[in-house]
């Protein structure tokens, strides 16, 4: 597994956390859609499937529904996602 992969894994641990009953159905619904169908859907360039990921999660820290103590995760979440997407768009 690659040194993308494996962060890659990792963002999708984090991402899961969202997955929580004081988050929202509609929040919890799109982050795991971000994970399933994008994140980690290895038939989907890597690009393609960094760029819609952090698409979702600004989706989501722009819903007002979101709970106040995820906002600063999906913020990191997004800054990570935007840094590995630099690094596969560079290499």
């Amino acid at each position: 597994m690659t040194d993308i992969e494996t962060r890659i894994e990792q963002i999708a641990q984090v991402i899961g956390q969202f997955d929580d009953a004081q988050v929202p159905r509609n929040i919890r619904t799109s982050s795991k859609e971000a994970v399933e169908q994008w994140l980690l859907n290895k038939n989907k360039e890597m690009d393609l499937r960094l760029g819609m990921t952090a698409s979702i999660m600004d989706e989501i820290f722009n819903d007002s529904n979101l709970p106040i103590h995820f906002g600063p995760m999906c913020l990191q979440v997004q800054t990570v996602l935007e840094t590995l997407l630099n690094e596969v768009r560079g290499s």
